[in-house]
């Protein structure tokens, strides 16, 4: 099964490729309008491009608001959970703000923060709240109620309760919101960095884009896809070490 999951999507990857490459010299489409997989392969490895610049930029915000956006919102499900009063007070807006645009939020946060790399760290942690947050409300909303009448004989304090058995009944819900965040915290930095700055995989796709240099933005664009399958990978096999360590 492990195998099947490496192989079939390889398999797909390079059919599409193939497909791509010769469609593209069959019809004769210029690199500016859609550049082929050789191009863009090319456009990867050109120093001129500086990629690990550029990725090594991206990477560092993207983990950052990984980590930061993702225990502000459990954090604030934790206690949203936990207290009625503060339920109704706050899930409204915590709900809203997932509607917040993040193209529009960007340029306030980097006019607070300036143009450094907190600003754009705190765009990409802004996107990775929202998920985290509902996944571990609806987590430990989820925990069975015996679970509560079992503790309550035992005498156990609330903290007892949440620590030892909601938390872990809804850590399932907790990386689910992690998984989504992986990526999320990639898309957050890259368009963080669409605006006043001079590095980063989003700075290097505007340039590319207004000197029309349509291989180099789509090498950038690769580079972010990998980095975001990277960050998922990562917290699946988190999961899965966890989960095979409690079975």
């Amino acid at each position: 099964m492990d195998k099947e999951r490496l192989i079939v999507p390889g398999v797909v990857l390079f059919c599409i490729l193939a497909i791509w490459e010769i469609s593209l010299r069959v019809a004769d489409v210029p690199a500016y309008v859609l550049p082929r997989p050789f191009q863009i392969v090319a456009a990867l490895f050109d120093p001129r491009n500086q990629i690990i610049k550029h990725a090594s930029t991206t990477l560092g915000e993207s983990i950052f608001g990984f980590f930061l956006g993702s225990l502000v919102g459990m954090g604030l499900g934790i206690v949203i959970a936990e207290s009625r009063s503060a339920r109704l007070a706050l899930l409204p807006y915590v709900i809203g703000s997932n509607a917040v645009p993040i193209i529009a939020i960007a340029p306030l946060v980097v006019m607070w923060f300036g143009y450094g790399f907190l600003s754009r760290a705190i765009v990409a942690a802004f996107l990775c709240f929202f998920p985290i947050c509902i996944n571990t409300f609806r987590g430990l909303e989820a925990a069975d109620v015996h679970f509560r009448e079992l503790f309550n004989v035992y005498g156990s304090t609330r903290i007892q309760y949440l620590l030892k058995a909601r938390l872990p009944y809804a850590l399932p819900y907790i990386f689910t919101g992690a998984k989504l965040n992986a990526t999320y915290a990639v898309i957050g930095a890259i368009v963080a960095e669409f605006i006043g700055t001079t590095a980063g995989l989003g700075y290097g796709m505007v340039n590319a884009l207004y000197n029309t240099d349509t291989p180099r933005l789509w090498a950038y664009l690769v580079v972010s896809i990998i980095m975001g399958m990277i960050f998922y990978g990562l917290i699946w096999l988190t999961e899965a070490m966890y989960n095979n360590r409690y079975k």
